[in-house]
């Protein structure tokens, strides 16, 4: 999680970088002005027990939840002072994002609550994973017509792919996204098994009603076991054994047996009237629970089907207008900016810049598009949440190292190396978001899967960079300084004679020629090479004048003398 302290030198930077980015895209024009499983099967209904509210908001969420999201959440209801709001509309069109940011957009949505503040998520037309898990924390969801939610699991790609969590870091990995759809589950009364079976494919839950009470339940294998007085002795102790192996997953069970076997009044639901025949169980041990939007209202998700604005006035009796406060035009383009894939051109230019600033002299264009290419690599991921600050410091810190190794310090030694690495280590932390954790280390290796996707990520981004920078260069070199217009920019390698120094003493005081001292050499002064004066300068001994001398060394105009004996 980002601390104040943290934040606040985020401000003073963003400041810096936001008036940057205004400045370059100035010319643009603004692109949009209890827990138990045992519960009944549908929670109760939508009531709005407000009268007419007057004051309402409606907030779309669309693309990947960033740190951006939350940052332009937190300014639209700002925007409209949440002292005077009485409704809250999230409208949902997202794969997913960040757990961490979507830890703290729920601690949002439930400070709104806490205030007396309504809160509905509008799915339209899809939340998925961080999606689903921001609706649940809201005071209910509503959908369009064929809208969908769920498939929450955290995943880890390994080297063969997409994979679970491993057993020996799940706990660790996923508490403080089971700590929020604990509160999310105790607030709207959702039945925990089902919730889990978002997030656990191990999970499989069955849907069972009482044939004398009409009473429906979501419940799990071992609770249907129980209803349906299933159980004995030897299995309920296998059963417990089974719950007290934390390392190994729940095991995997067979398609239910039929109701005939059933001992009890419970029986398995048959049909729903919207649903039609059901097949148990409603949720499978070998997939994650996804529901469209008629399965969403059957299980107790979705409060009522909504398909547009003018059913979401009706609904939520809104007597007022209810404005659609959309994302800023700056926020958008800082987004765009923080993409992986923008941040691999911006790393080539990055290169390139510096490539051609080297090759010429003085301060010119390339050092300001590198310039201008390092800032917006940086500033976009920092204002985007995924760089705080240790990144910028690590990146600096390597830099200054190679610039010792490369300028002080003779040869490439352990000052280049530990640069080199230092300065990858902080790109490549930059594409990284900072983890949700309910602890204080200064540092711990990165545990959620989603840190390790957006590690990938920026891995392919930098190689792919630099790859295209080398190749960059390469063309800069050899065909950049042909084009007219470019060769300003890029001058071409001198020729021959262009970098020849033109010999002061016209092929005389070559080495190997014998002259005079014309005056005492200390070490250095005049020595006459038949016509011509030359300034010479001896090896450091003392030559009397009138000796003869041999030139030794030629360098341009110096030349280097010994005495004839």
């Amino acid at each position: 999680m980002i601390t104040d302290h943290t934040k606040s030198r985020r401000m003073a930077f963003r400041g810096f970088v936001v008036l940057f980015i205004s400045l370059i895209c100035s010319a643009a024009s603004v692109l949009r002005g209890e827990l138990s499983g045992a519960v009944t099967t549908t929670r109760p209904s939508a009531v709005i027990q407000k009268g007419p509210m007057e004051n309402a908001v409606r907030i779309p969420i669309e693309d990947e939840i960033t740190d951006i999201t939350l940052d332009s959440i937190e300014r639209r209801l700002k925007s409209v002072g949440e002292e005077d709001l009485e409704l809250v509309i999230f409208e949902l069109d997202t794969p997913g994002g960040a757990l961490g940011t979507t830890l703290e957009i729920c601690n949002k949505i439930k400070e709104l609550r806490d205030k007396g503040i309504l809160t509905y998520a509008w799915v339209n037309d899809e939340a998925y994973s961080a999606g689903t898990i921001m609706a649940l924390a809201t005071d209910g969801i509503v959908m369009t017509a064929r809208a969908t939610i769920g498939d929450c699991q955290p995943i880890m790609l390994t080297g063969m792919g997409a994979a679970a969590i491993p057993e020996d870091i799940e706990a660790k990995a996923t508490s403080p996204l089971l700590a929020e759809l604990r509160d999310s589950v105790r607030r709207n009364k959702y039945n925990w098994n089902m919730v889990l079976s978002l997030i656990r494919p191990e999970m499989q839950m069955f849907w069972v009603v009482n044939g004398k009470t009409g009473e429906k339940r979501f419940v799990s294998k071992r609770e249907r076991d129980e209803l349906f007085d299933l159980m004995d002795a030897d299995e309920e102790e296998e059963e417990e054994e089974d719950e007290k192996k934390s390392k190994k997953r729940r095991k995997s069970y067979e398609e239910p047996i039929p109701d005939s076997e059933s001992k009890t009044d419970w029986k398995y639901v048959k049909e729903d009237p919207v649903l039609g025949k059901i097949n148990q169980p409603i949720v499978s041990d070998r997939v994650l629970l996804t529901m469209r939007t008629d399965e969403a209202v059957a299980y107790g998700f979705c409060l009522a089907k909504l398909q547009s604005k003018s059913d979401l006035v009706e609904h939520f009796n809104i007597s007022g207008t209810m404005e659609r406060i959309e994302s800023t035009w700056l926020e958008t383009i800082i987004e765009w900016l923080a993409s992986p894939q923008v941040r691999a051109i911006l790393f080539l230019l990055m290169m390139l810049g510096a490539y051609a600033e080297f090759q010429t002299p003085g301060l010119g264009v390339p050092g300001a598009v590198a310039l201008v290419a390092l800032i917006l690599f940086l500033g976009a991921p920092y204002l985007a949440g995924f760089t705080v600050t240790w990144e910028i410091g690590v990146i600096v810190l390597g830099v200054a190292l190679l610039a010792v190794e490369i300028f002080i310090i003779p040869g490439f030694g352990v000052a280049g190396i530990l640069g080199l690495v230092l300065v990858m280590v902080g790109l490549l932390a930059s594409f990284v978001p900072a983890e949700p954790t309910f602890e204080k280390d200064w540092f711990r290796l990165p545990t959620l899967p989603a840190t390790y996707t957006y590690a990938k990520h920026g891995l392919y981004s930098i190689a792919g960079g630099l790859a295209a920078s080398l190749v960059g260069m390469v063309m800069l070199a050899r065909y950049f300084p042909k084009v007219p217009v470019a060769g300003r920019i890029i001058a071409p390698n001198p020729t021959r004679e262009q970098i020849t120094v033109e010999d002061p003493y016209d092929g005389a005081a070559e080495v190997g020629a014998v002259g005079v001292a014309e005056g005492t050499l200390r070490p250095s002064g005049k020595a006459r090479f038949g016509a011509i004066m030359v300034d010479v300068v001896t090896e450091g001994d003392y030559i009397e004048r009138g000796t003869k001398v041999k030139v030794v060394e030629r360098h341009g105009n110096r030349v280097v003398v010994r005495q004839v004996y």
